[in-house]
């Protein structure tokens, strides 16, 4: 094996595999405080239906995923992969942001949930681009003899 390689491109195989892991840390985040979530910006008298609310908003980001795909997709086979990657880690976080930074359903009514549902659309319309990009900058950049070696770090992260 060509480790001498490796060591070479060790710090972008790190900055993907760190950007791969905290869009889907998010996105399980998302997840997991679904309750939580429901009682900030979907309040109702009946838990289910805010729950279920907020389940449709988590839908939404994936719905958006096969969008992002072709467009992002057609953008880094213009302008490159690492460009690409950076222009969706960008979105993933203005969209992380935005949900984060949102003000609670009582403080500003009706447009906390607009605000979460472009958050979440933004967060997967870049997560859609992002699997295919990481894998094909990884192989792209990979010595002929560790193209698995190099792709398994999108997985293993």
């Amino acid at each position: 094996m060509n480790w001498l390689r490796v060591k070479k491109d060790s710090k972008a195989i790190f900055q993907v595999g760190n950007g791969n892991f905290l869009e889907m840390y998010d996105f399980s985040i998302f997840g997991l405080y679904a309750p939580i979530i429901a009682k900030v910006f979907f309040p109702n008298e009946n838990a289910f239906i805010g729950i279920m609310q907020t389940f449709m908003v988590f839908a939404a980001g994936s719905f958006m995923r096969p969008v992002g795909a072709l467009v992002l997709g057609a953008y880094m086979d213009k302008f490159g992969r690492k460009k690409g990657l950076m222009l969706t880690l960008s979105l993933m976080a203005i969209g992380t942001a935005s949900i984060c930074l949102c003000p609670s359903y009582a403080q500003i009514g009706v447009l906390a949930p607009i605000v979460i549902v472009i958050g979440r659309l933004i967060q997967g319309f870049s997560a859609g681009a992002e699997l295919g990009g990481v894998v094909i900058y990884l192989s792209e950049i990979a010595p002929k003899d560790l193209k698995g070696f190099y792709v398994a770090w999108q997985s293993g992260s």
